[in-house]
């Protein structure tokens, strides 16, 4: 403010002594707020005024309302608050004002200026004149004052760093009442990894918002490709980013997603990932599994079974076999690695698998009657496997259940009547995901003679399995049993997230706010090519939604983006 107080000294001596006195009390230290006070009377004691507020009332009818919402509008009329104190009582109401050529209503001069992150301002340019200097020096030393601004909103930043205002001040009653932010905004390519990186997430959303509303439809894309390629401090988070990335086929990601084939909490997702991308997981685990470390084994056998069958003569094949043949590994471990040398190579695990349906350990038992349930088996495979329908062990009975009914059908139903007579759930528990890959109506009648067992286990693993079929009969069985397991209160996340999985909009619309289905219904938006609600839902719930809800959120918008015509 210390041009307006030489300018109010020198107008003091063109057109009275009032407004030069005013000046240079300011000089002498004293606040806005204090230089409309008299003078304290005798004896007492001068306390100033409190600082003007957004509500304070304005001097002059007719000034514009700043009328802006939100975060935004509230700073502003914060700042208005201020520099209308400066500008209408310091100012217009000097003596000075009043006289030639201050008086002229036509007068009005824009200003362009800058906040810093202390509340300071900045960069105080007259952008547009009035054609008189004091003028403008008036309006300039009214954005100034001598007292900071609170710190501006985050939202408020430019990608400068700091926030930019345009203010006109007029001398009819127009005022000062026309502020507003300026928005100094890079390429979303380029501003996106620096707000990510300043921890400005919510406004990097909004500004993406803001961008959709304009007709931009390519702006959320670009959000989403840059907030999955950051790294994440939270490992589940990093590997399903990447694995987002990796299903669109960006090679990128390959680095990022090998740490994750060697933690439990990961490997399905990396393994999926790098399996998108056509990395030979065989070969490169096949390290992991000459080691021998039991965990690392076990979880890199995980990965394996996860992608399916490998390549002709891979290089982790003859590891598998040597491991599952070896006498002194740990039992637990031989039986893993015999249910993977199976899915990833069948007929050369055959010869294993026969030699361990008989073997006297109950872990490789079941792995062999596993590998035994290929469809198609017929009745030599049920020869094979009914005798371990009574065995010992309940999980070499469960893994025998399973693999009968695989790969014999409704031939070998009549085969499982002993089951019923005990208690044990695990063998309904076990065969119910093969007889979903039926149709037959007699294994319809089997999932519903198990439904009568009326345990959850079994209750939950008859509806997965009913989900699954398309047949008549099964699909009406499936239609109350999931009313009533999505009415059901003592119903597990993961079940109701199956069952609401493919719904349409108008059913899970109700569960938006759910913190568990919500991401269904942002779903079902995009499905249903509303891109910009789904958008909506994303922005108003950003800060509460985990990490990794957020990664599957931008990948599913990514694996169905907008189209012109749909936005």
């Amino acid at each position: 403010m210390r041009a307006f107080r030489a300018l109010a000294l020198l107008a003091g001596v063109a057109f009275g002594l009032p407004y030069a006195a005013r000046a240079a009390s300011d000089d002498a230290g004293v606040s806005d707020a204090q230089q409309a006070q008299p003078p304290p009377a005798p004896g007492k004691t001068f306390v100033p005024p409190a600082p003007p507020t957004a509500n304070a009332p304005l001097s002059a009818e007719g000034e514009p309302t700043i009328t802006v919402p939100g975060r935004e509008g509230d700073y502003l009329r914060a700042m208005h608050a201020r520099i209308h104190w400066r500008w209408a009582r310091v100012f217009i109401e000097s003596p000075a004002a009043s006289q030639p050529p201050l008086n002229d209503l036509s007068l009005s001069t824009e200003i362009l200026f800058t906040v810093r992150w202390d509340g300071s301002p900045a960069e105080v340019t007259v952008s547009r004149s009035s054609g008189v200097k004091t003028f403008d020096a008036a309006a300039v030393a009214a954005v100034r004052g001598d007292v900071p601004y609170s710190v501006p909103p985050v939202s408020l930043y430019g990608d400068d760093g700091v926030a930019h205002f345009r203010w006109v001040f007029a001398r009819d009653r127009r005022l000062c009442g026309e502020g507003e932010i300026r928005r100094r905004e890079d390429p979303l390519e380029e501003a996106l990894p620096r707000l990510f990186i300043q921890g400005r997430y919510k406004e990097a959303l909004l500004r993406v918002s803001r961008y959709m509303d304009s007709g931009d439809v390519n702006a959320m894309n670009v959000f989403a490709r840059s907030w999955l390629a950051r790294p994440f401090a939270d490992r589940i988070a990093d590997v399903s980013a990447a694995a987002a990335l990796a299903r669109l086929g960006d090679r990128r990601q390959i680095k990022r997603l090998q740490p994750g084939l060697a933690n439990a909490d990961t490997v399905v997702v990396a393994a999926r990932g790098l399996a998108a991308l056509k990395v030979d997981l065989c070969a490169l685990l096949d390290p992991t599994l000459l080691a021998r470390d039991p965990a690392a084994t076990e979880i890199a056998m995980t990965a394996l079974r996860e992608v399916g069958s490998g390549p002709a003569g891979g290089a982790c094949l003859r590891s598998l076999g040597d491991l599952a043949a070896d006498e002194t590994a740990p039992k637990a471990l031989r039986a893993s690695a015999l249910r993977t040398f199976s899915v990833l190579d069948p007929a050369g695990a055959h010869r294993q698998v026969i030699l361990d349906l008989t073997s006297p350990v109950p872990e490789l038992r079941a792995a062999a009657a596993t590998a035994s349930g290929r469809p198609g088996g017929g009745r030599p495979a049920l020869y094979r496997l009914e005798p371990l329908l009574k065995d010992a062990s309940p999980d070499v009975r469960a893994a025998a259940a399973a693999a009968i009914v695989r790969a014999c059908g409704d031939i070998s139903f009549e085969y499982l009547n002993p089951l019923f007579k005990n208690s044990d759930n695990r063998p309904f528990v076990a065969m119910a995901p093969a007889l979903g890959e039926l149709s037959s109506p007699a294994s319809a009648d089997l999932l519903a003679r198990i439904l009568k067992r009326d345990a959850s286990d079994t209750d939950e693993a008859v509806l997965r399995a009913l989900a699954a079929r398309k047949d008549e009969k099964a699909r009406a069985m499936f239609k109350p049993l999931a009313a009533k397991a999505k009415r059901s209160s003592h119903s597990s996340n993961a079940l109701r997230l199956f069952l609401y999985a493919n719904a349409p909009l108008e059913e899970v619309r109700p569960l938006a706010n759910d913190p568990y289905l919500g991401i269904l219904a942002y779903k079902a938006m995009l499905r249903d090519k509303r891109h910009k609600e789904a958008a909506d839902w994303l922005v108003e719930r950003f800060d509460r939604l985990r990490p990794e809800v957020i990664g599957e959120a931008l990948g599913a918008w990514l694996a169905n983006p907008p189209t012109v015509a749909a936005q």
